[in-house]
């Protein structure tokens, strides 16, 4: 059972709320996950959120989110503070290395970065449990391109071919990972998360040949340079309210790519300004 932070009608001072779980730690461990950009989408931070309270499950301790955005698991077993750094790492691909401090040892160091300016907010209800969450993105990580991508042929307005779509077969990825069904942020975590392992390679071959080769493109990654026309990254429509799109499509520019949103509807064509959207091409659903 995971400890959760004592309740409060008012954010307090962290330092404050830690001091009484220092008392008796020994070879315990907190663990610190930084507000970082990666963790932006909801996904990823439910799915980071999900790896600290998988580790306080097996370890013991309390997971804390900060005001400022961090979130620290404090009084952990040691062995499941270094897993969940691992896995964190991993879900980071590996640009930080969650800090750890050593409890009692490190006890001041804890205090001295719980400084009174970080607050514990009311936790509010829980979030929603994800599956075995370690072990999901284990799973996740070994899927292979062959068993969830899917190519699609283009045509033009006359009926002649004039490329090809690579997209990620939701259905076909949720059953290779042994899911019988999930959440919409578990099928934007999961896409983004293969679209960015497999981008070297779908991107190697969208970035050369001929007519319009459209391949997925996750949140703050870039393909490499295209030597031919017809390179086209594609988005969500999920994806089209993100502050940094516009930036992202301008960084595609520069490297001769196009950029495309797809999962236009004709609810969303009536709701939205589609000629607004940052986008060069827009991919439209059919019903």
């Amino acid at each position: 059972m995971i400890a959760s932070p004592t309740p409060a009608s008012e954010p307090r001072p962290l330092a404050a709320v830690l001091r009484p779980r220092l008392r008796d730690s020994t070879n315990l461990a907190a663990i610190l996950l930084p507000d970082l950009p990666a963790l932006r989408p909801a996904a990823a931070r439910r799915m980071a959120r999900a790896l600290l309270e998988d580790a306080a499950r097996s370890g013991g301790g309390a997971v804390f989110r900060t005001l400022a955005g961090a979130e620290l698991l404090c009084g952990t077993a040691r062995p499941a503070a270094i897993r969940a750094a691992g896995a964190l790492s991993r879900l980071l691909d590996g640009a930080l290395a969650p800090p750890i401090w050593r409890l009692p040892e490190e006890s001041a160091d804890l205090l001295a970065w719980a400084s009174p300016e970080y607050h514990v907010p009311d936790p509010g209800p829980p979030d929603r449990a994800w599956p075995d969450p370690g072990g999901f993105q284990a799973r996740l990580d070994r899927v292979a391109a062959e068993q969830v991508v899917q190519p699609r042929p283009l045509r033009d307005a006359a009926g002649a071919p004039a490329g090809r779509q690579l997209v990620l077969h939701t259905a076909r990825m949720l059953t290779t990972l042994g899911l019988a069904e999930a959440d919409a942020e578990l099928v934007a975590y999961a896409e983004d998360r293969l679209a960015r392992r497999l981008l070297p390679g779908l991107g190697a071959w969208a970035a050369t040949g001929e007519g319009l080769r459209l391949i997925p493109l996750p949140q703050h990654r870039l393909p490499p340079p295209a030597t031919s026309p017809g390179a086209t990254a594609v988005v969500p429509l999920a994806r089209a309210g993100w502050p940094g799109l516009g930036e992202q499509r301008q960084q595609l520019h520069r490297r001769g790519w196009q950029l495309a949103i797809a999962g236009l509807d004709s609810v969303a064509l009536r709701a939205l300004q589609p000629l607004a959207l940052p986008a060069d091409i827009l991919l439209l659903s059919w019903s």
